[in-house]
């Protein structure tokens, strides 16, 4: 096998691992909390001890909880699409219809989101390396610092009372207008999907571009002081083409693995951001799931997650390799 197969090998094998594990705390971390969910289903509803008992055996409530894990690992990997149950809170709807509703509004929204963050927070990267020590390097430095700091649920809360509620530029929540009839996908529909991602969006980008621009300026500052960098300005090649050219290819590299390493921590970010707008992604769905104790949702919405985290990690690795063959050969 040639050391690039290998490459992939050893990736995909910690890919497997990590999902392993990560199904396992799925399955342990709701059931933690010492509520019966059929008790809330019970109260809410008012049903009689006879349908409590039968809800009971059809939710598999009354196996030992290791049958329930082996019936679970089972149900998700053996089965495609996976099979994750009935939501207790929405029954009879599978988690898999609520789960494919949703997910669609958070991938646009986070996959947008670091889109603009990665492009602005590397081009912001590199004009302040470009220019480093200067006034306009020091400010953007302290102000990435400083806004890299700040909790998403507060920029989103402050920027929706500003912006939302106080001058009343974009809509306060929501995805859609509720008078909105334009069919889906039409260009109307589309209008109104934009207008309404927009603050979320600015939300998400404010809060992640400071880690790009601030990744993507100390490597520059790094690499200006490199051999070849050295020689190439020696050449009396143009700041901007030195850096353009030569700073920015290399510079990238960070960059690219911060992305996936960074994904994580901004889908969960993104999830606060879902709920304090109240936009109809999975953050506000593994919000009203936790609230009822919906064990097979919560468990359906964090399984979801960590394939896409873990996938998005495997696929960043790879085209890692490919900017920097000498990943391969490590």
């Amino acid at each position: 096998m040639s050391a690039y197969g290998r490459f992939l090998l050893r990736r995909a094998v910690y890919a497997v691992i990590t999902f392993f594990i990560a199904l396992v705390m799925i399955f342990i971390i709701p059931r933690l909390v010492a509520v019966n969910p059929v008790d809330i289903i019970a109260a809410s509803q008012q049903l009689p001890p006879s349908a409590i008992r039968q809800l009971t055996v059809e939710f598999g409530l009354n196996k030992p909880v290791y049958v329930q894990f082996l019936l679970y690992l089972k149900n998700v990997i053996l089965t495609f699409p996976p099979n994750l149950g009935f939501s207790y809170e929405y029954y009879p709807i599978s988690v898999w219809k609520l789960i494919s509703i949703s997910l669609p509004w958070t991938l646009f929204l986070v996959g947008t989101s670091v889109a603009i963050s990665a492009f602005l927070g590397t081009m912001m990267g590199l004009y302040a390396g470009m220019n480093r020590g200067g006034i306009l390097d020091r400010m953007m430095s302290y102000a990435a610092m400083t806004t890299q700091s700040l909790p998403y649920f507060w920029i989103a809360i402050v920027l929706q009372i500003l912006l939302a509620v106080v001058l009343r530029v974009f809509p306060i929540g929501g995805a859609i207008s509720i008078t909105d009839v334009s069919p889906p996908y039409s260009l109307p529909w589309i209008q109104d999907v934009v207008y309404h991602a927009l603050l979320p969006m600015i939300t998400i980008v404010i809060a992640t571009t400071p880690v790009y621009s601030i990744i993507m300026r100390n490597t520059l500052v790094d690499i200006v002081r490199e051999d070849y960098m050295v020689a190439a300005e020696a050449k009396g090649l143009k700041k901007s083409t030195l850096y353009n050219t030569y700073g920015l290819r290399n510079g990238i590299l960070p960059v690219v693995s911060l992305i996936a390493v960074h994904f994580g921590y901004v889908v969960g970010g993104a999830l606060l951001v879902e709920i304090v707008f109240s936009y109809p992604g999975v953050g506000t769905l593994l919000f009203n799931a936790i609230l009822s104790h919906d064990y097979p949702l919560i468990q359906g919405i964090f399984f979801i997650l960590a394939i896409t985290v873990i996938g998005a990690n495997f696929i960043a690795d790879v085209i890692y390799s490919y900017i920097d063959p000498r990943i391969r050969y490590t």
